[in-house]
Parts: C-alpha cells; structure tokens; sequence
C-alpha cells in the first residue's frame, strides 16, 4: 500500500501534468521560478545599514540611525527588482507557498556569512492579525521564518503577537506608519523566560521604512532579547 509520502508525490506529478507550473516572474511553463529568472536576483554583497544605505559592518545599523532603533542590524538580501518583486508578489499574495524553500533558503544563506554565538540564537516572525490571518489563511513571514529555523537548526518562538488590528503599511507616510503601529505587538505569557538574553532573528518578506521591524523589536527587547536582528529579503 503506498505511504502518505508517495500518494503526495504522486498527486503532485497529476497536478503539474493538468496545470502545469509556470514561472511567476516571466510566466514560462516548467517550474514555479526558471532558472533565468532566478539568476536575475541581484544578492546584495556589501554589507550596509539599511536605512541610510551607508557602508556598514555586517549589516549593522550605522551609529546615527541606531539611536533612533530597537533593532541592531538588518540583513537584507538582495536588491528589490523585477524578477524578485514578482516571484515574492506571487508567494505572498497568489499563494505560491511552493517557493517557501527557495526564498527561504535565500535568507538562510544570508544570515550564515555572518557569525553568531549558534546555542544563543531563536527565530521569530512578524506576526498577522488573526483577522488578516483568516484572511489570507497563512502567514507568509511565518513561512519563511519556518525554513530558516530548520536549516540553522535554531528554535522558532511564536511568541509575539499582533493583538491590535492595523491598516497595510504600504502608502502610508512614515508618520502615519508609527501610529498605524503603535502598541500593536505584545508577547504572550512566559515570553520573558524563552527571550532572556537571547539573539532574536525577526523575519519578514521585505522591508521599506523599517517601522514595523521596529516595533517589534521594542517588544521583544522589553521582553528580555539581548539584540533583535532584523531578516528580509529585500528592501522596497
């Protein structure tokens, strides 16, 4: 009798024969992202602080933005152009969760050109409202966050909370966005034991003003976290 495993291999192997996979950037049949597209990724290969764009140690904040900051660094991955803007428009709102691994895996790379202490380090996503949640019916952030812990074999934690219900960032003003947020995070009860000391990677799928990540890492850091780093794949 055939196991689980194989009855999914094989209804994958009748589902890509009825409706073949296409590419979400060019939309040629064959796989959900093709080869050329995906060497079209440009990887960002200088370190730099992602708000001011200036050259920065292993992606830390430079020293003037962060006084303004509860995050310490901010690893973005690559630069945000036409085939990674269409292929993460695809993962997160097509819901092509079949490109989890590979996006995933861009930022697991990433994050291991930089040295960490590996016994001191938990994973933690930005978290949905559980009304956009339902929603949507997955956290794409969560997604990702899932194969960085697995591939660097850290724990994931869930728990940070979205507990206030807020507007999509993306065309708000940089004020507005801090409203929009403002105490939108919380931690669920005994947080402080499992953040104490401990290096937060928080990941999400892109970045643009950084208010988010932000406020999250304020949450965290009240919580205990030593250092909050901020994971993406790419700055918008």
């Amino acid at each position: 009798m055939p196991t689980v495993k194989q009855n999914n291999v094989l209804a994958k192997v009748i589902l890509d024969a009825v409706f073949p996979p296409r590419c979400l950037s060019c939309n040629k049949f064959g796989a959900w992202v093709c080869g050329e597209c995906w060497q079209k990724i440009e990887l960002i290969k200088t370190p730099i602080c992602y708000r001011c764009y200036r050259l920065s140690s292993e992606f830390k904040l430079c020293p003037s933005c962060h006084r303004q900051q509860a995050l310490h660094r901010v690893i973005v991955c690559a630069h945000w152009q036409a085939s990674l803007k269409k292929i993460v428009y695809g993962f997160k709102y097509r819901r092509a969760r079949v490109v989890t691994n590979l996006l995933g895996g861009l930022l697991s790379a990433a994050i291991q050109s930089i040295p960490l202490a590996h016994n001191n380090v938990v994973v933690v996503s930005v978290p949905l409202h559980r009304y956009r949640y339902w929603q949507r019916g997955f956290n794409q952030a969560e997604n990702l966050a899932r194969v960085v812990a697995e591939q660097n074999h850290w724990p994931i934690l869930t728990t940070l909370v979205r507990h206030k219900p807020t507007l999509p960032q993306f065309g708000l003003n940089k004020m507005t966005r801090k409203d929009n947020l403002a105490d939108a995070f919380s931690l669920k009860p005994g947080s402080q034991a499992l953040l104490a000391g401990k290096t937060v990677i928080i990941v999400d799928d892109i970045i643009t003003t950084g208010v988010t990540l932000n406020e999250c890492a304020k949450t965290l850091r009240q919580g205990g976290a030593k250092e909050v780093w901020g994971l993406v794949l790419a700055r918008a």
